[in-house]
């Protein structure tokens, strides 16, 4: 029997535990590749409030093993002892690619190349690309996962500041690294994919996140006299969690209520909501804080409604209705092709969403829409297609072997 190829994963903080769509992603891409047939070990930064011996027990559990690496608790420090690294690679100034040349994180890296030699080193998310730079004298091939389009999301999550668009400059040279200096790059997106392309990059792909596949649930819509819509958002100290919530409230729902009074209950899901705008919710739109088992609350919803307002990569509040057979209004797929008007209901204005809204409260529309978009996004987003894209990718960057 031939041995498996081996992989080396390297992520930044252990997707542990499994809440956020982050930590599914890549915890299901772990499970993927060793379904695949390879051999899987990962390195991971840990921080201090994540329960390591937990980690280390299910990862043990899973058969992964696993390096455990803490996050420098002296930022300044490393950033002076990188110094002239930093005035020969001015994209180190980016603190999120900087922390990845830590001198006993490279250690760690190389030891473990040097000793259990994978035959492809797997790179979870372009701030690591320094590690692009460490593996090369190894020979190895090499595979990097974008989660989205750093320069473009640190502008936005923080509106676009004047202190944003300065942080957002050294990423620019390190998303151009990732994508020319790795053998192989994902985009999130088809969007995203197009854009690496643009910067050099020698071959692409597009990998969903690989949670979805765990989501799909066929529903059996009804007919309500009053139709419950959800809301997805995660927590509201993300910046486009907050612009969403506020052009629900204060553009969308005044005028639902002015043209359907008490046709539609909203309900918004996610920890931390802002209690300035409590006020703003009325009678007819709850708070729910965190959901744990989001599947269930999503079995008792009519409609999903995700204005894309700001942000990039693939929010899975977009798509995760899709999967779970729910029809869903809201801005943009970036690039992922479902049908507007037959998969899904694409909208800029309040007045376009309320439009959608009062559509949907035939239930014939519902059902049928949320029918075209569940099989849609079984084509796109289900474990064998994402299996299939990943061992693609792995196999047409893998050095042959020589028997």
């Amino acid at each position: 029997m031939n041995n498996p190829r081996r992989i080396l994963v390297l992520t930044p903080w252990v997707p542990y535990p499994v809440t956020g769509a982050c930590q599914q992603d890549r915890f299901n891409g772990l499970k993927h590749m060793q379904a695949l047939g390879y051999d899987v070990q990962v390195v991971a930064k840990i921080h201090p409030w994540q329960p390591r011996k937990e980690i280390e027990d299910v990862f043990a559990k899973e058969n992964i093993p696993l390096t455990l690496v803490p996050y420098t608790d002296d930022p300044k420090k490393l950033l002076l002892s990188r110094l002239p690294r930093i005035l020969r690679t001015p994209a180190l100034l980016d603190g999120a690619a900087l922390e990845y040349t830590e001198r006993g994180y490279e250690h760690i890296v190389r030891d473990i190349i040097e000793l259990w030699k994978p035959d492809l080193v797997w790179i979870e998310y372009t701030p690591l690309w320094p590690l692009l730079r460490l593996i090369k004298p190894y020979g190895i091939p090499t595979i990097m996962k974008s989660s989205l389009n750093e320069p473009y999301n640190v502008r936005d999550e923080n509106g676009w500041s004047f202190s944003s668009i300065i942080k957002s400059l050294p990423k620019y040279p390190g998303e151009t690294i990732a994508a020319r200096e790795s053998d192989f790059i994902f985009g999130i997106t088809p969007k995203e994919r197009d854009w690496y392309r643009k910067r050099g990059a020698k071959r692409t792909g597009t990998l969903p996140l690989r949670g979805l596949s765990n989501c799909f649930a066929h529903k059996k819509h009804v007919h309500k006299d009053v139709l419950d819509v959800v809301f997805l958002s995660l927590n509201y100290n993300m910046g486009h969690n907050r612009d969403a919530l506020l052009f629900l409230l204060q553009k969308i729902l005044p005028l639902l209520r002015t043209r359907a009074p008490g046709k539609f209950r909203f309900h918004l899901t996610g920890s931390k909501f802002p209690e300035k705008y409590r006020p703003l919710l009325g009678r007819d739109a709850e708070t729910t804080g965190f959901v744990s088992e989001i599947g269930a609350l999503l079995a008792t919803m009519d409609i999903a409604l995700c204005p894309w307002i700001s942000g990039h990569g693939m929010q899975q509040k977009v798509f995760e209705p899709l999967c779970r057979g729910l029809p869903l209004i809201t801005t943009k797929t970036n690039g992922y092709p479902f049908v507007p008007g037959e998969e899904i209901l694409l909208a800029d204005t309040p007045q376009q969403y309320v439009d959608h809204l009062l559509s949907l409260t035939d239930t014939a529309k519902r059902q049928k829409q949320a029918d075209a978009a569940y099989a849609k996004a079984q084509q796109l987003f289900s474990e064998e297609t994402v299996k299939g894209i990943v061992k693609d990718a792995i196999e047409s960057v893998l050095v042959p072997v020589v028997r």
